[in-house]
């Protein structure tokens, strides 16, 4: 990878600027969303033990016969595969909320179709047994070469190249194997507590992050602009809903004193050299971004580090590190300052795989590169240019993908909190709501997000309003963000993209009466 990596982040901005000059004027894109649930693999056995199934390659090639064509509202299927743990997606319209848990029942019993009769598959957050013992996984053999690991066998990683590509060059470019640490909660009998003050749950692969399981929820906009602005609102709400939907108490056999599982997974993908960590002073090594010795805040797996709408720019007030010749290259050709940041922070970081034969790629049809940084940073939201298109492939346009929220062990659960986000993304554009608060405060929810019971124990920062000018912020409970009122203004206003016109101008709310967080998304929903 280091004799390419200079090249794949120079042609990766490149390609990201063909798909700009080409799409950045596309506009009245209808409202999509898509979800993606992901499943533990789990094998029952009858001394009444539960080890990790690994048997998810099997499982994939009897579902890839079956898969389905779009249903009714729009819904595609499609499961993609770690060895132990199965990803399932679904598209649909805004119209289609309704159908959200019976298509998610669908999912589920396709894939429970594809099981043997001693396996399960629950959406569960992460295995609660990961790394205990030599037997916690159906396992064959005992390697350990690519993650170096005391505790997980190697072969848990999925046998497909990149992901022990992935866990290997994350291991090397740091210079030792990641280190997980998480507290430990203190029950009445800990006996750690006695020689420690702070004693940790210890983790040292990448596997135990990975294979934590999510919800995640993308929404296409009517533009780019609105993308922009839908993914720097969504980034506030980020923290908001991890604490909303933390599911995460058990790591490794342990009681953790958190319970989400954001910081379990930034750990296990920090690919940063000590000097990036600021540990130590390191010998630069020109083939790597910033020499391998710029300074990295956070991991590549983290909350964002700036906000990309231009009217968002006066909050971005944490470090946001940026190669300037990037940055540069961008402005030269157009691109404005607040997306140029962006695109110039993230690639500040290396890729970490690439394929034989792909290096050299035509970055007026090829996303290879772009695609190879941009989706191995994995932010609390994610901002997602159109894809090249290929062939007769359906039309994607300009996206937001929002990707803090834990797995719920229910499909009803699954399915309130997507159409939850989706009745909130449509609302924030369609009300023009704005919940901007400064960057080093998202982080500071981001922080008490991880902490023991903290949708009922935590006060997170949070606008006073979000519907004026005045951008007064406070700490709130849950309780008083969920019924925070907010006053529509308007007496009127329109939706762009109802099947009764578009366009049409309704006047469905009082402009004066005060509807809180939770109103405001079901008196919308009850409006379409």
């Amino acid at each position: 990878m280091l004799e390419h990596c200079n090249y794949i982040r120079r042609h990766g901005v490149l390609q990201f600027l063909s798909i700009y000059r080409r799409m950045q004027h596309l506009e009245n894109d209808p409202f999509f969303y898509g979800d993606e649930l992901e499943y533990s693999l789990l094998k029952l056995n009858p001394n009444k033990t539960v080890q990790l199934s690994l048997r998810g390659p099997e499982v994939m090639d009897r579902l890839r016969g079956q898969e389905q064509e779009p249903g009714k509202h729009g819904e595609r299927l499609r499961l993609a595969p770690r060895i132990w743990k199965l990803d399932a997606g679904g598209d649909a319209q805004a119209m289609s909320l309704v159908g959200v848990e019976q298509n998610m029942r669908l999912r589920r019993g396709r894939l429970l179709s594809a099981l043997h009769a001693d396996e399960v598959a629950p959406t569960l957050v992460a295995f609660p047994l990961m790394g205990v013992g030599p037997s916690f996984a159906a396992t064959s053999t005992d390697s350990r070469s690519i993650a170096e690991s005391s505790s997980v066998p190697d072969e848990v990683i999925n046998p497909h190249p990149r992901f022990g590509t992935l866990t290997a060059n994350i291991r090397q470019r740091r210079g030792s194997k990641v280190d997980i640490r998480m507290p430990l909660f203190q029950d009445l009998r800990t006996p750690e507590f006695e020689s420690t003050e702070h004693p940790t749950i210890d983790m040292d692969c990448m596997a135990y992050g990975m294979g934590c399981c999510c919800l995640q929820v993308t929404f296409q906009a009517s533009n780019m602009k609105e993308s922009r602005y839908l993914y720097d609102q969504l980034a506030v709400l980020a923290p908001i809903m991890m604490a909303m939907t933390a599911a995460t108490p058990v790591l490794k056999g342990r009681l953790a004193a958190t319970d989400a599982r954001w910081s379990v997974i930034s750990q296990s993908v920090d690919d940063r050299t000590p000097a990036e960590r600021g540990l130590e002073p390191g010998a630069p090594d020109p083939r790597m971004a910033g020499h391998g010795v710029r300074r990295q805040s956070k991991s590549r797996y983290d909350s964002i580090s700036c906000y990309i709408h231009p009217s968002s720019q006066a909050y971005n007030d944490i470090p946001c590190e940026i190669d300037e010749e990037i940055r540069a290259l961008l402005e030269d050709e157009g691109v404005d300052q607040a997306l140029a940041q962006h695109i110039a922070h993230l690639f500040t970081r290396d890729p970490l795989v690439a394929f034989e034969g792909l290096i050299e790629a035509d970055d007026e049809k090829s996303t290879d590169h772009f695609e190879s940084v941009q989706s191995t940073n994995w932010q609390t939201v994610r901002w997602k240019p159109p894809p090249a298109k290929e062939g007769c492939a359906p039309h994607i346009g300009w996206r937001t993908e929002f990707r803090s929220m834990e797995i719920q062990l229910t499909d009803f659960e699954n399915a309130a909190f997507t159409a939850f986000m989706v009745l909130i993304a449509r609302a924030i554009v369609v009300f023009n709501l704005d919940f901007l608060t400064a960057l080093s405060l998202v982080d500071a929810n981001m922080a008490r997000a991880h902490t023991e019971d903290a949708v009922r124990t935590q006060k997170f920062w949070f606008r006073k309003s979000v519907e004026s000018e005045e951008d007064e912020v406070c700490e709130m409970s849950m309780d008083e963000i969920m019924r925070l009122d907010h006053v529509i203004r308007p007496e009127s206003f329109k939706l762009h993209d109802l099947e009764s016109g578009a366009g049409e101008t309704m006047s469905y709310y009082n402009p004066y009466t005060p509807y809180t967080f939770v109103e405001l998304c079901t008196s919308f929903a009850e409006c379409r």
